[in-house]
């Protein structure tokens, strides 16, 4: 956690407020909205004073920063582990790093840096420095290594300097510029997306254009700051160019002619059905209805209890089996059960009662009414709308 006190850098004695970092989009805005700064995506957050688990970056103090940088930034060093912790802190050190754009590039390239703290174990440090140089090693390749000549060639490299977070030797690697200032590169800081879209405006130029990640679902506020960072008012002047899904029936569906307010209306409605442990259901609803629509998916979303689902089948002997147990009232272990095709009358009984298999288990259709909202009910009658 990173603790950065703030106030607004267009006023030199603005109230000061203290935030932690990382923080959700909506309480980043809301806090810095006391302080009069309405866009996170500028440069207008006065650094006063950073403390936390990551003091080397006071190098940030007294000067005015964009929060969204910081906040990616306190993202990528939160899944750091110890020593990744300590090759940052020491390259920031050693390098003199100090620029937003060049901290976030630095979480890319930890791998340019070898951070000694304990000199008691050549092997171990022989070990880290290879690891570091050659990002892994297959596991049958290691015993054939001399770490300790490694680490005692390193040490007398000369190379080094001493920092409070250990000593620091630079790999001398080339530096990937993966953050150029202005798109944040794609980076899971949390799964809890359905869709991810990789977004820029319609007007933008096709060569190089300026693109933004957006994951659904989303708030007002987040689409509000991915909107800001693009430089677009509304979705409607945006087009996106790539996605990914966590949901793989959606693969390779949509196209970037698609409305996102609807494919968040869509991650909103598959979100809560996955809080409510109804995932397989409605994927095998999908493939039942043999769904590549963007507005009858979410009618799907929405209408899940117009469907019987049954993921323990998943054949149609299993079909069988259940529904002669359910008919005859006979106990599963009478021997009459042995001499009946399961499999035949499976058959017979899903076709007639409307029962398909899908890769999640057999689901059929039942009595309840099924309500058109977002597409046109079968037969082109007009919708009907919840009420």
């Amino acid at each position: 956690m990173i603790t950065a006190t703030i106030q607004n850098g267009a006023y030199s004695h603005s109230q000061l407020i203290d935030l932690t970092f990382p923080i959700e989009e909506e309480a980043m805005v809301e806090k810095l909205g006391e302080i009069g700064i309405s866009d996170s995506n500028i440069v207008s957050c006065h650094i006063v004073k950073i403390s936390g688990e990551v003091p080397a970056l006071c190098v940030l103090e007294n000067n005015c920063i964009n929060a969204d940088e910081l906040n990616y930034l306190a993202r990528r060093i939160d899944s750091f582990d110890n020593y990744e912790l300590a090759k940052f802190q020491g390259a920031i050190a050693r390098a003199g790093i100090c620029t937003m754009k060049d901290l976030i590039n630095l979480t890319f390239n930890l791998h340019n840096y070898t951070v000694v703290t304990d000199f008691s174990n050549l092997k171990n440090i022989g070990c880290k420095h290879y690891m570091d140089k050659n990002i892994g090693c297959p596991s049958n390749e290691i015993e054939k290594l001399d770490f300790e000549t490694m680490s005692r060639n390193l040490l007398s490299s000369g190379d080094s300097k001493i920092t409070p977070y250990g000593v620091v030797f630079c790999n001398r690697l080339p530096i990937e510029e993966v953050y150029d200032g202005k798109m944040f590169p794609d980076y899971d800081y949390t799964s809890d997306y359905i869709l991810k879209l990789e977004v820029r405006r319609k007007d933008s130029p096709t060569e190089n254009p300026q693109k933004t990640w957006l994951y659904l679902p989303a708030s007002e506020v987040e689409i509000a700051s991915a909107l800001s960072e693009l430089g677009a008012a509304f979705l409607d002047d945006c087009v996106f160019t790539h996605y990914q899904s966590i949901m793989p029936c959606f693969d390779s569906v949509f196209s970037e002619s698609e409305d996102m307010e609807m494919l968040n209306t869509l991650s909103n409605a598959i979100s809560k059905i996955l809080d409510s442990n109804m995932g397989a259901k409605y994927k095998a609803a999908l493939q039942y209805e043999y769904c590549t629509d963007l507005d009858f998916a979410i009618d799907i979303a929405q209408n899940l209890d117009c469907y019987d689902f049954y993921p323990e089948l998943s054949s149609p002997a299993d079909y069988g089996r259940q529904a002669l147990l359910e008919a005859s009232k006979f106990p599963s272990d009478d021997a009459a059960f042995k001499l009946l095709d399961f499999s035949r009358y499976g058959e017979a009984k899903m076709k007639e009662d409307g029962v398909q298999s899908t890769d999640y288990g057999l689901i059929c259709r039942n009595g309840k009414e099924f309500v058109y909202e977002f597409c046109q009910k079968p037969g082109g009658s007009t919708r009907t709308k919840r009420r």
